[in-house]
């Protein structure tokens, strides 16, 4: 199996991923593709990584994509300061643009995680105009919201590691917490709700929506990092999982929108056990995020947001 990773990103980001990466030595290479003047700052890393057994780490100037199994695109631009997601974007989709097609010209054909922001929009992107499959293609999406969820409420009910299933889904700016389908041991959590039984109520619940909600998780560098090796353990040791990363697919409108919702998450990539079942409330919320992220595609492909159109 070829264990081989390429990883494109702000300094920051990848430092975090190899430090964790190298203390768990993972078995993988992992592939920077950095600049020329960046190339010094890994050095160090690259020294430290000679200690692991079966982690590997390299910086290039030019890897060879040919050889890679996967292919990560973390935030190319430091997110703005106001939190101005389109402004993202508009930074970032020339730089996108053109390292997705210098790999895919090198002759990559594996599978492509998109570890930064807007990443519902950049997979369609990527796999309308790459040519991967599209059980190839998946974002970070809210992946750290329902790890997080999840772990809120093990230390509310004071359960097992295994005993709670929280999905929040949608994209990781705009999302919702799918209470109908979240689930403490055999019983969906608002069943615990009319138990006095259990300290848990009301207050307790939309705490924790609010600690899910905070801006801060979304641009968390260390949740982004920690989801991300969740995704690299599943592809390359041996541990499938279930979870709300984004994934392409076709909306009520016939049209391509990337979502996060729960989809198994293995080597071979992701792929679609069933339908996702809402509540009804629930899936009016869900349409109108996919109404959001097809409007985003739209301006995207009529050139709205390039950046000699907002000079």
């Amino acid at each position: 199996m070829n264990n081989t990773v390429i990883i494109r990103g702000l300094f920051e980001f990848v430092q975090q991923l190899i430090l964790i990466a190298m203390a768990k030595d993972l078995p993988f290479k992992l592939v920077v593709a950095t600049d020329a003047d960046e190339t010094p700052r890994y050095q160090s890393l690259v020294t430290a990584s000679l200690t692991c057994r079966h982690f590997g780490l390299a910086a290039e100037v030019k890897p060879d994509y040919s050889q890679a199994d996967s292919l990560i695109i973390g935030n190319l631009v430091p997110l703005a300061s106001d939190g101005d997601a389109e402004g993202d974007l508009t930074a970032t989709l020339p730089l996108f643009r053109a390292f997705v097609n210098d790999a895919m010209g090198a002759g990559f054909n594996g599978k492509l995680i998109l570890a930064g922001s807007n990443d519902a929009v950049l997979s369609v992107l990527a796999a309308r105009f790459s040519g991967v499959d599209h059980q190839k293609v998946l974002g970070l999406g809210t992946l750290p919201e329902s790890r997080l969820l999840e772990q809120l409420l093990r230390q509310q009910f004071n359960v097992g590691t295994n005993d709670v299933r929280a999905f929040v889904v949608g994209t990781a700016a705009a999302h919702l917490i799918s209470w109908s389908r979240s689930y403490i041991g055999p019983a969906p959590v608002l069943t615990y709700l009319a138990n006095q039984d259990i300290n848990f109520g009301m207050d307790e619940m939309t705490a924790a929506a609010d600690r899910i909600d905070d801006p801060a998780v979304v641009t968390n560098q260390t949740l982004s990092v920690l989801a991300l090796v969740r995704i690299l353990n599943a592809f390359y040791q041996q541990q499938p999982f279930i979870g709300t990363v984004t994934n392409v697919q076709t909306d009520t409108e016939d049209q391509l929108v990337g979502l996060a919702s729960p989809v198994l998450v293995s080597a071979n990539g992701i792929k679609h056990l069933a339908d996702m079942v809402l509540s009804d409330e629930e899936q009016k919320e869900y349409r109108e995020i996919a109404t959001q992220v097809r409007e985003q595609l739209a301006r995207v492909t009529a050139g709205e947001l390039d950046q000699d159109d907002k000079q």
